[in-house]
């Protein structure tokens, strides 16, 4: 079983799909290596917010794209790196939040990905970082940017396993990645209430504009914090630091349900749901909002290789 490529037309972009029994999906590589759509029988687990077409008309989030080099924020136009100072004011194209500051890294709607099939018939999407590439003015720092996409179907669903790798150039790269889950068992169209249920999270307090607040250089942790159980009338766009040694979440509603597993290697995560939405983004992250911002990104030193992997486990449950 492997992925299938549907050729690029006027109206739609090259798009990968997975096709086996009753378990169809689709990764869509220049929306972020995208699977856009996961679904068993006619029953969906991630949402894409509008058609395909109208998705890639912007450069918008939906279903599960890479958020690379940063997730989330930064704290402003200017960071350093090294002896690197980088100034994003000049950069034309630039995905900014309603603040105007620099939101979700530089690959969302990137065309340089190199798409291929290995001998397990995975997915997988090669970006060599480099000058002429567009963004390497954002994040002048050479390297390979390697997503690899398997699918496997199983007696009751489907396992998705997602793994980043980056293979460093001559010097070091700092790295602030993540992805942004759209996860929606039943569809957003379903009037049952999402159910979420994870480990023990410690809950980083967050500024007016959704950064985090350090106090003498550490995060300002709010607390403990479980989801265990419906999401109800309140809207989440919070940071959590993950329990050390990877962590699961589950998202339920009806008869499906969606688990998301991370290995050790994403010690944050993102939690957005707007009420009433219909989907919760259960957002893997490498590092903190603004790690690059504020010089503690993840560093992959030069001729290096670093990977991390995490994994969709979509099923049917009995009740």
């Amino acid at each position: 079983m492997s992925f299938t490529c549907c050729p690029p037309t006027s109206d739609l972009p090259e798009r990968w799909v997975f096709q086996a029994g009753d378990v169809q999906a689709t990764v869509v590589p220049s929306a972020g290596m995208n699977l856009v759509s996961l679904e068993v029988g006619d029953v969906p687990f991630i949402d894409t917010p509008r058609p395909l077409g109208e998705f890639m008309a912007h450069v918008r989030t939906g279903g599960i794209p890479l958020l690379h080099p940063w997730a989330n924020r930064l704290r402003g136009d200017l960071y350093r790196f090294g002896d690197v100072d980088v100034d994003l004011s000049g950069v034309s194209g630039l995905k900014r939040d309603d603040h105007g500051l620099p939101i979700h890294g530089l690959v969302l709607r990137s065309t340089d990905f190199d798409v291929e099939l290995d001998g397990d018939g995975a997915l997988v999407g090669s970006l060599a970082w480099r000058p002429g590439v567009w963004g390497f003015e954002a994040f002048p720092f050479e390297h390979v940017l390697r997503v690899r996409w398997s699918l496997t179907t199983t007696v009751s669903g489907v396992r998705a396993e997602c793994t980043m790798t980056v293979e460093a150039g001559a010097g070091a790269v700092p790295i602030g990645a993540g992805w942004h889950p759209y996860l929606s068992p039943g569809g957003i169209d379903a009037e049952s209430p999402l159910e979420v249920h994870s480990p023990p999270l410690e809950r980083i307090e967050l500024d007016e504009l959704g950064l985090p607040v350090r106090k003498e250089g550490a995060f300002n942790v709010l607390g403990e914090a479980t989801f265990d159980g419906p999401l109800g009338a309140t809207a989440y766009d919070d940071l959590y630091r993950a329990p050390a040694g990877g962590w699961d979440v589950v998202v339920k509603r009806d008869d499906a349900q969606l688990r998301i597993a991370a290995d050790d290697q994403w010690p944050m995560l993102q939690v957005y749901a707007p009420v009433g939405a219909g989907y919760v983004c259960v957002e893997p992250m490498l590092a903190a909002t603004a790690a690059l911002s504020d010089g503690d990104a993840r560093v992959v030193q030069g001729g290096k290789t670093f990977s991390a992997t995490f994994s969709l486990h979509a099923e049917s449950i009995e009740r």
